[in-house]
């Protein structure tokens, strides 16, 4: 077994175990709630891990909206397998509710319906919260919508206890509610190691790194994909799902360039990979290329090549 291989969804199961010894039993009854199909490796392998339990996990997929168009409803449902409508909620009687969205009203670029915020969740069962970023800023551990969570993994004891003494700031107690035992996300890259032979370069771009100075790294995103190119490799070119939403939201001056780049790069023969299974591209890819992202940490539990940008 090659260096920094684990154990088929370790983390998800060490989740489930905990939630059994909070619980006081294995029968409980438990929902995920996704909103984006993209975001769904962050509660997989828990919910995995509750199916092999025999404890019929339900996948109930959350409206949203996308703050530029309005308020216009989006749904990922069709793209789950065997999810559940959010009536669900009113019609089964759950123990625990899991949730990967900490903002309640607090982005500018995608919300929850109000109805789905955790001050409102919390009548359907304790609240558990499981980030969709492994990230360990401080502005993912403090948000309005966890004030009202129950529970929370994290991806590290450290950001636990980050995330224990910021709340305590705000007067809210969490001591022996979070656990820092890794992300699930890390079980997701485990499934898609691969060996092989195959020559492509993966190139993930994050939010933050590109909002800092969009133009210079659309250059940067450019000047990769002709070097990888010329060193014989297949190229995908992985933008954050939340990408184009966000430039109209935050950096409206920057849509063009961006749009030009996208056109400039299918063109030259990248693949831009808009879907929303990064599995099937880390599956595919042989070396990363990606700005600072919880997909690096991810990618370099494998032991596999990565360039950070």
């Amino acid at each position: 077994m090659q260096k920094g291989r684990r154990r088929m969804n370790e983390i998800g199961k060490r989740i489930v175990e905990k939630l059994i010894e909070i619980h006081g039993s294995d029968d409980f009854r438990i929902a995920f709630l996704p909103y984006k199909r993209s975001m769904w490796d962050s509660m997989q392998s828990v919910y995995e891990e509750c199916r092999i339990l025999k404890k019929e996990p339900y996948i109930i997929s959350l409206p949203y909206y996308r703050m530029v168009d309005g308020h216009i409803d989006c749904i990922d449902k069709d793209q789950f397998e065997n999810a559940h409508d959010e009536t669900a909620l009113d019609e089964v009687q759950f123990d625990y509710v899991v949730i990967h969205y900490p903002y309640d009203n607090n982005n500018k670029v995608t919300s929850m319906l109000e109805k789905y915020y955790t001050a409102q969740l919390c009548k359907y069962g304790k609240v558990i919260y499981i980030p969709y970023s492994c990230s360990s800023m401080r502005q993912l551990r403090v948000q309005p919508g966890l004030a009202n969570i129950d529970y929370a993994f994290l991806s590290s004891e450290a950001d636990a206890d980050a995330f224990i003494k910021e709340w305590n700031e705000y007067g809210i107690d969490f001591t022996g509610r979070v656990f820092g035992y890794g992300s699930p996300k890390m079980d997701a890259i485990q499934k898609c190691f691969h060996e092989g032979n195959t020559q492509t370069a993966l190139i993930v771009n994050s939010l933050g790194a590109y909002l800092l100075n969009p133009f210079c790294k659309l250059e940067q995103y450019r000047n990769k994909i002709i070097e990888q190119m010329a060193a014989g490799y297949s190229v995908i070119f992985r933008p954050h799902p939340l990408l184009r939403q966000t430039i109209k939201s935050m950096r409206p001056d920057a849509e063009l360039p961006y749009i030009q780049f996208i056109e400039w790069a299918k063109m030259v023969g990248c693949y831009v990979d808009e879907t929303e299974d990064l599995e099937q591209a880390l599956t595919e890819a042989d070396v990363l290329i990606s700005d600072p992202s919880s997909i690096v940490e991810m990618w370099e539990s494998t032991g596999r090549e990565c360039v950070v940008l």
